[in-house]
């Protein structure tokens, strides 16, 4: 017998266990080493944009009193056509500026549906009424409170640095002559779903400085810690562990199979460790009393003195507001507790209420 084998022998061992069959490895390869991705990390942008729907997730969520679900369709180098296709105009932009660790602004573009959608929600509405201009308040102040969760959470992503959300800006869009240069820019396209209304699509639009701080911070190999994936509120890792399996065991959407970041419905009932719901109780707010406003003149002004009289935009004996961290919340009446002043809570304010304030 003989000790050679036949060519065919030799190709039926390569194609069975690749070159690499009798462990020789590539010399290029070798000499190489490692291979170098000197392009944009869009595993890494995924990444970011993930942790994002997180806390977008649970903030629409608890504002809606509704089901949100949210993912990601795409992600990658900006695609003008693709963005068109998905989202229908007329278009809204929401500037979201991050200053801090991260440092720039990327975008939300929305359908006038999609905000119509969600404002009517925030006014108590059953999500059909038509657009209007008042729902730019109505998305500022839900993009408000989406960055705010965000920038906490991101800040602990970043080793407990500090990121801030600067002020939110809504316009109207058009992607034949957009407000920002969309030229080396990334995207990603995000589908939601809010409650039984539908799906809706929007974009989410980085210019390269801020996208490529955004892949540094979530590059492949460095893993979400888990408090900042369920909300950052400075638990510790195997409270964090209590809090996951405690949602995982009241509500299972599937998010393994589609994708989705998701959050219940603010008024579904989920039973807590006791002392978890006790820290938060613990957490001091910034309360303050507003009795009226006014206008006046510089001259008006420097003529003050003791004895002066300065008259509010508030009646005698109408309520005042009670801001919680500079938001109204309640109206109430003064009296006095104790030689103290106080306020008796007459009424809370609506969303509604709320939105129009902001005008």
């Amino acid at each position: 017998m003989s000790d050679f084998l036949s060519q065919d022998q030799i190709n039926e061992l390569l194609n069975q266990q690749g070159s690499d069959a009798f462990g020789v490895k590539d010399v290029a390869d070798e000499g190489a080493g490692p291979a170098q991705n000197t392009g944009p990390d869009y595993n890494a942008l995924t990444s970011a944009v993930e942790f994002f729907n997180v806390h977008a997730a649970s903030v629409v969520s608890n504002v809606l009193s509704k089901e949100i679900k949210l993912a990601v369709e795409k992600c990658e180098a900006i695609d003008t056509a693709a963005l068109t296709g998905s989202i229908s105009p007329p278009c809204l932009s929401v500037a979201l500026p991050l200053q801090g660790a991260v440092n720039g602004v990327f975008y939300a573009v929305l359908s006038t549906k999609t905000v119509a959608v969600l404002s009517d929600l925030m006014m108590m509405g059953d999500g059909s009424a038509p657009y209007m201009d008042d729902h730019k308040d109505a998305i500022a102040e839900l993009f408000n409170q989406i960055m705010g969760a965000f920038t906490t959470a991101l800040g602990k992503q970043c080793g407990d640095a500090k990121v801030s959300a600067g002020a939110i800006e809504v316009k109207e869009f058009d992607f034949a002559s957009p407000l920002y240069p969309l030229e080396n820019s990334d995207m990603a396209v995000e589908k939601i779903v809010i409650g039984d209304t539908g799906e809706h699509l929007f974009g989410l639009l980085f210019q390269r400085e801020i996208s490529s701080q955004l892949m540094s911070k979530f590059k492949a190999g460095e893993t979400l810690d888990s408090q900042d994936m369920s909300g950052g509120i400075g638990l510790s890792s195997s409270e964090s562990d209590d809090l996951l399996k405690i949602s995982e065991e009241a509500t299972d959407f599937g998010t393994e199979e589609s994708g989705f970041a998701s959050a219940p419905a603010a008024k579904s009932k989920i039973k807590a460790p006791k002392e978890n719901i006790d820290m938060l109780l613990d957490v001091e707010m910034d309360i303050s009393i507003e009795l009226g406003k006014t206008d006046l003149s510089i001259k008006r002004i420097l003529e003050l003195g003791p004895g002066a009289i300065v008259e509010l935009d508030r009646m005698a004996g109408e309520p005042v507001d009670l801001l919680v961290n500079n938001k109204v919340v309640a109206k109430g009446e003064v009296v006095v507790v104790d030689e103290s002043f106080g306020i008796r809570i007459v009424s809370l304010v609506s969303t509604e209420e709320r939105i129009k304030s902001l005008r």
